[in-house]
């Protein structure tokens, strides 16, 4: 079957067009420091996974989310100082004061998370790079890529609004597991409003502004009183629900909604502040081990995240022992600092001259800033054709795709997978990429 299933070049490229324009009405944009609103590019072919897939990815990010807390808890009471100073070092002021209840106040250290995983060139299952516990973003997203697109295709197929309706209540939507999930943790808690009301925290001027205002948008299409709230303006006792998307460190210390931060145990928080579970380090640590039973003994792992652990790229605090492996095989391996977001302080080895990594891997191995740097097997993705949709038309091209799977640690969580797209191997959406919309393969089969 020609990857486009029913459509031609051009009738996916306008199925594009006309997805990405309601999208980009939904609120797929973000918001440049300068004001300016930018839309997200769209990718007009979806990527399309089969639900045993899906759900495989699921059950594998919440097995990395669960062995990653169970072993940042053992490491923190019993490992020696350098995971200490890795895990806690980078953190300062309110954010290491509040992290410090993370596991002896806060009811669950990560309600919500999210694992960006690479499915490698050859085909096979996709690979975990790292975890998300803090601001797992993208599910309004998500769902305007994924909606808006099968509402495109749908039309453009000449169904009418039934059929159209049926395939997007067969697609899921990532905002309403995110709803579902909140209101389990109040009623965790011991909450009994059947619609409470919530609190969207984010900081004055937050570049995703657009998909936080959709998620209130759906929240109150489901009858909660929800709003988009920054620090100074959140005040705890008002709100049923705390649903944070704003880091410590740009919370005022003296903001109403710091006290929350500081009592986890007293409000409904998703989540708590909670970065050390999204430390490189950790992740290190979770991959070795796969090769050391002392360890994930240590943590108590349990088969699940002991066969999740196994399955992750190697990955290895940097040091002056890992140096010769590293300029051995540069080709082989990437480096990546600790703690840091969004792509930086990554450096790919097969993408870096000799001497260049050379210096590099010498310097990050006695480079202790942000927790250290972490040693990891390059996972080789392929690019694949794809045509970006841009305010400016369509681009065709080759684009790398990830794939990011939501998990959580109660009964209650996400699951679904968003996918963005980049002309480099690290992806990011606005340097050249996109979201591609996730399209399960029953849906995609219903098109034909």
């Amino acid at each position: 079957m020609h990857r486009n299933g029913p459509f031609t070049e051009e009738e996916i490229r306008e199925v594009g067009r006309a997805a990405a324009r309601l999208a980009w009405e939904g609120g797929m944009t973000v918001l440049r420091p300068d004001g300016e609103v930018v839309p997200i590019p769209l990718v007009a072919e979806p990527e399309v996974l089969d639900g045993e897939r899906l759900a495989a990815l699921a059950e594998e990010s919440t097995a990395i989310l669960t062995g990653a807390v169970k072993l940042a808890r053992g490491l923190l009471a019993r490992g020696d100082p350098r995971d200490r100073e890795a895990l806690l070092g980078p953190f300062e002021g309110l954010e290491a004061e509040a992290m410090g209840r993370l596991f002896t106040e806060a009811p669950c250290p990560a309600v919500v998370a999210r694992v960006d995983f690479l499915p490698p060139g050859d085909g096979g299952m996709p690979r975990a790079l790292e975890l998300n516990a803090t601001i797992p973003a993208m599910p309004a997203y998500a769902d305007l890529a994924a909606h808006s697109w099968v509402s495109a295709a749908a039309r453009a197929r000449g169904m009418g609004p039934r059929e159209e309706r049926e395939l997007l209540a067969r697609l899921g939507s990532h905002m309403e597991m995110l709803r579902e999930t909140l209101v389990a943790f109040h009623r965790s808690r011991g909450g009994t409003a059947e619609r409470p009301s919530i609190a969207i925290v984010a900081r004055p001027g937050d570049a995703q502004i657009g998909e936080l205002r959709r998620l209130a948008a759906h929240f109150r299409q489901m009858g909660h009183a929800a709003q988009v709230l920054v620090p100074a303006e959140t005040d705890p006792d008002r709100h049923d629900v705390l649903y944070r998307h704003v880091w410590a460190h740009r919370t005022p210390p003296d903001a109403p909604f710091a006290r929350a931060l500081r009592e986890p145990s007293r409000w409904v928080l998703a989540n708590p502040v909670n970065g050390l579970l999204e430390a490189k380090a950790l992740f290190a640590r979770l991959s070795e081990t796969a090769e050391d039973p002392a360890l994930a003994a240590l943590a108590g792992l349990d088969p699940r995240e002991r066969e999740a652990a196994a399955r992750l790229p190697w990955t290895r605090l940097h040091g002056e022992a890992l140096v010769p492996r590293l300029l051995a095989r540069r080709e082989a391996y990437v480096l990546k600092r600790s703690w840091d977001y969004g792509g930086k302080s990554v450096h790919l080895g097969a993408e870096t001259e000799p001497s260049a990594w050379e210096r590099i891997v010498r310097e990050a191995a006695a480079d202790r800033r942000g927790g250290g740097f972490v040693a990891q097997e390059r996972i080789f993705a392929r690019r694949r054709p794809a045509t970006r949709i841009t305010p400016a038309g369509a681009e065709p091209g080759e684009l790398y795709r990830d794939v990011s799977t939501y998990g959580g640690m109660l009964p209650v969580h996400p699951r679904g997978s968003v996918v963005r797209a980049a002309a480099s191997p690290i992806v990011n959406i606005l340097g050249g990429g996109g979201l591609a919309p996730v399209i399960s393969r029953e849906v995609w089969e219903r098109l034909h």
